[in-house]
Parts: C-alpha cells; sequence; structure tokens
C-alpha cells in the first residue's frame, strides 16, 4: 500500500469567501473575534511553528507583505499530512523522497503518520531516513520503526554493530517524534564477541633409548658412567678369551680373561605439546527487523585437539592432555543493546540508535516498550 497525501483543504474552491470564515478556517489558536488582513498574509518565517496562514506551494498565490487580496485564498490549506497505512511494510523509508510537494522546508505544519511498519535488512541504512531540510513536522508513531541487527560474529574478536531505527540529519526547526502507546521505535542490537581459543592442553614426556658399547679389558667391565650422565650398564662383560699372558712365568698360569664390551643405556626424554585449544564460538546476532525472533545466544566452542601421543617414541613417561573446549560465544543484544563480551581481546557489538543524532524532540508515551536505544 501505498504512502498517501492528505490536507485540511484546499479550502474556498468556490463561492464568497468571508473574514469570519477565514477566521474559523486558519486561526484556531484564537477562533473568536476580527481578523484583519494582515494576519492573513502568508507567513514565510520558518521559526514560527504556528503560522496562521502558513507558506505551502498551494498557497504561494498569497502575498507575503502588499497587495493582499481576498480572492488569493481561494484553494488554500492549513495542513499537510502523510500517512503509511497499518499493515504496511517499507523497507528502508526515504522520508523525504515522499510526495511533500515541496513543502517538507516550508513552514506548514505537517505530519508523517507511521501506522506500519518501517525496517531495515542493513546496519549500515536505517530503517527511516530524513536527510533533508525539515521544518514543522511531526512524525507521529502508532506502527513500528526497527533497525537491524547484527550480523553473528564469525571473524574477529569484536561484534558487530547494530542498526539504526530513525535517522534525522537534514536539520531544520521544530521536528518531534510523537509515540502513541502502541508504536515502537526499536534499535538494532549489536552482535556477541567471539569466544576466546581453548588453551593448549598439557604437555606429555615421550621417552627413547640411547645405547652404546664400552670396551671391557682384561678382567674388567666398561664403565657404562664414562659416557656420561644417565648411563647404565644393561648387558655386556661376558666372558672371552684368555688374557694376553706374555713376561707372566709359565708357572702363574692365565686364568683371567678378556670380557666382552659392556653394553650401555640412557632414557633421554622429550617434552611433546598437549593438543591445541578448541576454536572460539561464534557471537550471538543482535535482534532486529531482520531478526524478530530465534536465539541470539552464542555457539558453543569446539573440542581441543587430543595429544598426538608418543607415536615413533620407545614409551611414554607422562601422557599429555587433550586441548581445552574453545569459550562460548557471547550473547547477542536485544533491540537497543550492546552484545556480550567474552574473555577474548575485544568487545560486544554496540547496538544502533532509536534515534540518531540530534535536532528533534520526542514526545507522546515514551517508555521502555515504546522506545529501546538512545535518542
Amino acid at each position: 500500500m501505498a504512502i498517501s497525501v492528505t490536507k485540511s483543504g484546499p479550502y474556498f474552491t468556490s463561492g464568497a469567501i468571508s473574514f469570519s470564515a477565514m477566521r474559523n478556517t486558519f486561526r484556531l489558536n484564537n477562533p473568536t473575534g476580527t481578523i484583519s488582513a494582515s494576519e492573513l498574509l502568508r507567513n514565510t518565517d520558518l521559526t514560527n511553528t504556528d503560522p496562521i496562514l502558513p507558506d505551502a506551494t498551494e498557497n504561494s498565490d498569497v502575498a507575503t507583505a502588499t497587495d493582499w487580496k481576498t480572492s488569493q485564498i481561494r484553494d488554500s490549506i492549513k495542513f499537510y499530512n502523510l500517512t503509511q497505512p497499518s499493515g504496511d511494510t517499507n523497507v528502508n523509508l526515504d522520508i523525504d523522497a515522499q510526495t511533500w510537494n515541496g513543502n517538507l522546508g516550508r513552514n506548514i505544519v505537517k505530519k508523517l503518520n507511521i501506522e506500519g511498519t518501517c525496517g531495515s535488512n542493513s546496519t549500515s541504512q536505517s530503517a527511516a531516513q530524513l536527510n533533508q531540510l525539515a521544518n514543522n513536522l511531526t512524525i507521529d508513531v502508532s506502527g513500528d520503526i526497527f533497525g537491524c541487527g547484527a550480523d553473528a560474529t564469525v571473524t574477529g574478536p569484536d561484534g558487530l554493530d547494530g542498526g539504526d531505527a530513525l535517522e534525522i540529519t537534514g536539520g531544520g526547526n521544530n521536528i518531534k517524534i510523537n509515540l502513541q502507546s502502541t508504536g515502537r521505535i526499536y534499535a538494532g542490537g549489536g552482535a556477541g564477541e567471539h569466544g576466546a581459543t581453548g588453551s593448549d592442553g598439557q604437555s606429555g614426556t615421550c621417552f627413547d633409548y640411547i645405547f652404546q658399547n664400552v670396551s671391557s679389558g682384561c678382567g674388567f667391565c666398561g664403565d657404562c658412567s664414562s659416557l656420561g650422565s644417565g648411563y647404565t650398564r644393561i648387558g655386556g662383560c661376558n666372558s672371552g678369551s684368555g688374557c694376553n699372558c706374555a713376561g707372566w712365568g709359565w708357572w702363574y698360569g692365565c686364568r683371567q680373561r678378556n670380557l666382552s664390551a659392556a653394553e650401555c643405556r640412557k632414557q633421554e626424554n622429550t617434552d611433546v605439546a598437549g593438543g591445541t585449544g578448541g576454536a572460539g564460538g561464534d557471537g550471538g546476532r543482535g535482534r532486529g527487523f531482520n531478526f524478530q525472533s530465534g536465539s541470539i545466544a552464542g555457539a558453543t566452542g569446539s573440542a581441543g585437539g587430543a595429544f598426538a601421543g608418543c607415536s615413533g617414541f620407545t614409551g611414554t613417561v607422562t601422557a599429555g592432555s587433550q586441548g581445552n573446549t574453545g569459550e562460548t560465544g557471547g550473547n547477542g543484544g536485544e533491540w537497543g543493546q550492546s552484545g556480550s563480551n567474552t574473555s577474548n581481546t575485544g568487545d560486544g557489538g554496540d547496538p544502533g540508535a532509536a534515534i540518531t543524532p540530534t535536532g528533534f524532540t520526542v514526545t507522546g508515551t515514551v517508555n521502555s516498550s515504546t522506545i529501546k536505544g538512545s535518542y
């Protein structure tokens, strides 16, 4: 359904035009007594928030200073209104692009009635924008203006920021946002921070044996300790051939024997890293027009890697442990709220603004049910 235009008028399209009728039509704040022609000049003062006969495209025939005539009042208007009907959904509503007939920046009192839904599917674009000069404009909200929620945090630690609901950057005078009790202006929630990587598991110790022989002599076994610390004899030094008895008298005999080489062994330990820590879980997505229901919880982190073991080594002294599970990602933010932090190096995403940046007033039913987010 299209946004419709309604005007208070046109007035005096035919027939006689009396001063009392003009008074009743245009001087609504004081519809008694007489009204002068000077009061019925077209008022072009942009600081006047309630001109008797306002400046409008439809009123361009009415004089502003001199040469005023009653006939100039024919087909004139007092107010200019636009309405987005209930049940209508408008994505990224461009307020200043609507059918204002050149009246947006003039001082005629104007109203935009938001009865349906305005939303955004991109955090870089607000659900509704007013980016041109406007004067005496009220945006009356009985429907919804929903900013975009941030996507889940799948790369980097920082959660993404949510999107704005209503953006007013064109400047002007007397711009109001009036909230009805049924109205909702909600900023998009920020995404949760990505979970930190789990810590690595405890290292294990594997070992290999180093074997080496030490020569033995006539009647003595080789000394394994001569190879250095940690060597012990595990064999060898068995009886062998007779000693060389040259120079000995035969009568002494040769009873000693050469011994075989001493067989030595040393245990050499090697530290082997434990299992790697698991990846942290993705941060939850923020609540928004694009994600109005469903879980905003962060994802569970991945399980850590297993200890590689001592395959290829002789044996195990102590077994290493599996890496720790990655941290669960932070929860996404509800409407107008930041995403949750984790122990990672970043932060949860910021929410968008309900109304941004400045130059407006908020009236009507203003509470935690009708507006969520900064304004």
